[in-house]
């Protein structure tokens, strides 16, 4: 720690401080030098035992005084909550806040330490710095960046301008304040009323490796078949019962796309099962599954699976994740291989077996009598329903009539559907749950809360609202004149407009960050629009006036819209599969670009004679040396190997005839098109260029 910082502690001023430090033994400190952990213990034990005397006469006196206080008080809340109880009033809304702290300047010896918090603004800092705001904006000017006073400037700037001006900044971290604990709507548990709860186990691993097909024998449902192309597209949490216990199951999508979808279904997992082929091995998104699950910090089970397949080789995967930190347990480690058929349905009682024992060891319990919380899983917008919400409780018990708030969301549950789409009048922990009830559709990975009542659930929406907006501004980079100097210099640069939409909001997202990645230098993806819906007129409206084609994932366009689209000329591209639609797009772009030209050497030629011809110029006899050369061909003139004219042939003559091309060891005769002055010795090589279209891959 700096000596202000435990200066600070000790309300001490920096000089005082350090004279106590001198006092010590402490010397040639300065108040933003460091201290040892010895030094720190110094400190302590002097400031410990000059408390200790000092406060014990305080104690005696205050401390009458101040037990009347706290009683006085705690019978007025007591009085307060009785009142309340009798009135039946709810508890009004309550808000945490972090607290907020000024950006502190601390100067010792003609140094300045500029501690920041957060963003600080350009003018704001320049205020900390003591200089003016507009030399700053000056001196960044002159750089190339255009900054106004209210600009928020990043760490890395601050520093560079503090130490013009022989300062030192630090970044102090602003504590980030969770949903629940910012509206106060987490509570504590008795132990008396936990109980034993199921756990939520998280199907993970590469695509086409068959998590969906090992949940679908599990369950007894085909739901593989389902998917379009036998891929999971959206996550879905499903129940079962395995001797009277009950086990709750996350499908996540295997497709790089859904990155983000697995990460959240990792956040709510008690037990990752990883799913790897037998004949196919570890994959990039075998390794991907790895490191959310070890993030998540929970056991891992490995199905090894297809072990029916010819080609299958367990041991080979034991040994492949063995480099990942995944020791079997007869290898003397602490992780369950288990060797399956999904197709088949082999072992698949040894996998539910192996989770009830991995569940009784983490002896997993919640509270079903407290007020519900789950995490959003997917969200959509049905046309006949509303916005619909795939929820996965993980405490309390939601029923019916409950208000519910989940970030910018918020309603009443009119409707509850099980995972086999059942109507039920109530959801308890780790029950999965279509919730339909929601004003807006939530954001997928949004905590959900039931609250008090309508009024309360109103005030968290517009406190989120309002935090999101000032992030949202706080993001906006600002333009400097070397970025404005770009643009101009790469005004070429080829834009693709899109539309997308699709069946869920997590969807939306996937197909949102893979576009975006296909984005080069000189292509780009222009994303206008991504909400999910079915495709309506205002997209046709909205693309024709832009210029876009429309992208739908899982969802058609009305009838209208198919109408509008075709008078507009409107391109509107469905598919249910996501792959699908990312490669039509890198196609898509990959025409765009510009293609590259690449010189190809074709032959030369010697001049051996040159003759006059009135009305035609000079002609020159020949005779090729090397290769091939067309009539067509573009030539270049070397005269003592440098090049004096770059052009194309008049005619190529073989005798009296016209010819389509000469090869090494003829003769010929030629005529060279705008250009006269050749000469006897002159060489003539012959060149064409040819038209090779790029891919992104090749700008990348």
């Amino acid at each position: 720690m700096r000596v202000h910082e435990i200066a600070k502690k000790y309300d001490q001023t920096s000089k005082e401080f350090l004279e106590i430090l001198e006092g010590l033994g402490i010397d040639g400190k300065k108040s933003v030098s460091g201290l040892n952990e010895e030094e720190i213990i110094k400190v302590e034990n002097h400031f410990n035992s000059n408390e200790e005397t000092a406060t014990e006469e305080k104690k005696g006196k205050k401390k009458k005084k101040k037990t009347t206080k706290v009683k006085e008080k705690k019978e007025k809340e007591v009085k307060e909550k009785k009142e309340k109880k009798k009135k039946g009033k709810r508890n009004e809304f309550t808000m945490n806040k972090v607290e907020e702290v000024e950006n502190e300047v601390i100067e010792e010896d003609g140094v300045k330490l500029i501690k920041i918090r957060g963003d600080i603004t350009l003018g704001n800092f320049a205020e900390k710095l003591g200089v003016s705001a507009s030399e700053l904006i000056k001196k960044l000017f002159l750089t190339g960046q255009m900054l106004t006073i209210n600009s928020v400037i990043d760490m890395e700037l601050a520093e560079e301008l503090a130490d013009d001006y022989d300062a030192m900044v630090e970044q102090e971290e602003v504590e980030e304040m969770a949903f629940g604990e910012k509206f106060n709507l987490e509570s504590l548990d008795k132990d008396s009323d936990l109980v034993e709860r199921a756990p939520i186990i998280t199907i993970m691993g590469h695509v086409d490796h068959g998590k969906t097909s090992l949940l679908d024998a599990i369950r007894e449902a085909n739901v593989a078949d389902g998917e379009a192309g036998g891929i999971t597209q959206k996550i879905g949490a499903y129940q079962v019962i395995k001797d009277g216990k009950q086990i709750s199951f996350v499908d996540t999508p295997g497709h790089e796309a859904f990155t983000e979808m697995r990460a959240r279904g990792a956040q709510v997992t008690d037990i990752a099962i990883l799913v790897v082929a037998a004949d196919d091995g570890v994959m990039p998104q075998t390794v991907e599954a790895i490191a959310h699950a070890k993030s998540a910090n929970v056991p891992i089970i490995i199905a090894v699976n297809k072990i029916d397949k010819d080609g299958a080789d367990p041991s080979r995967v034991k040994n492949e994740l063995m480099e990942h930190g995944l020791v079997p347990v007869e290898w003397g480690g602490d992780v369950e291989f288990i060797e399956i058929s999904a197709k088949f349905r082999q072992n698949l009682e040894g996998i539910l077996d192996t989770i009830l024992i991995t569940a009784e060891m983490l002896e997993l319990k919640g509270n079903p009598k407290k007020r519900a919380k789950g995490v959003v899983m997917e969200s959509r917008l049905d046309p006949k329903v509303g916005p619909i919400a795939d929820v996965l409780v993980q405490e309390g018990t939601l029923k019916i009539g409950d208000i519910i708030v989940a970030g910018e969301a918020y309603g009443k549950v009119r409707a509850l559907l099980n995972d086999k789409g059942e109507k039920s009048e109530v959801v308890s922990l780790s029950q999965p749950a279509e919730v339909i009830g929601f004003n807006i559709v939530p954001e997928a990975g949004d905590v959900m809360y039931v609250v008090q009542n309508e009024q309360h659930a109103r005030r968290i929406v517009e406190e989120v609202e309002k935090d999101r907006k000032l992030n949202d501004q706080n993001k906006k980079k600002h333009i400097s004149l070397e970025v404005l100097s770009q643009h101009m210099d790469d005004i070429n640069l080829k834009e693709l407009n899109l539309i997308i939409r699709a069946d869920s909001k997590g969807s939306v997202q996937a197909l949102k960050e893979s576009l975006n990645k296909l984005s080069t230098s000189e292509v780009a993806v222009n994303i206008i629009q991504a909400t999910s819906g079915a495709i309506s007129e205002s997209d046709i409206r909205l693309a024709e006036a832009s210029n876009a084609i429309i992208l739908g994932f899982n969802v058609r366009p009305t009838t209208k819209a198919m109408r509008n689209a075709e008078k507009a000329g409107v391109e509107i591209r469905t598919s249910s599969i996501i792959y699908q639609i990312v490669e039509d797009i890198e196609q898509a772009l990959s025409g765009m670009l510009d293609p590259e030209y690449k010189e190809v050497y074709l032959g030369r030629i010697e001049i051996k004679k040159v003759f006059k011809v009135s009305k035609i110029g000079n002609i020159a006899g020949c005779y090729v040396e090397d290769g091939k050369i067309y009539a067509d061909s573009k030539i270049r003139i070397l005269r003592n190997s440098v090049m004096v004219y770059d052009g194309e042939l008049a005619s190529l003559k073989r005798y009296q005839d016209d010819a389509k091309e000469v090869i090494v060891g003829q003769e010929c005769g030629l005529n060279i098109k705008n250009f006269n002055d050749i000469k006897e010795g002159d060489t003539v090589e012959a060149y064409k260029i040819d038209e090779i279209q790029r891919t992104l891959k090749d700008v990348k």
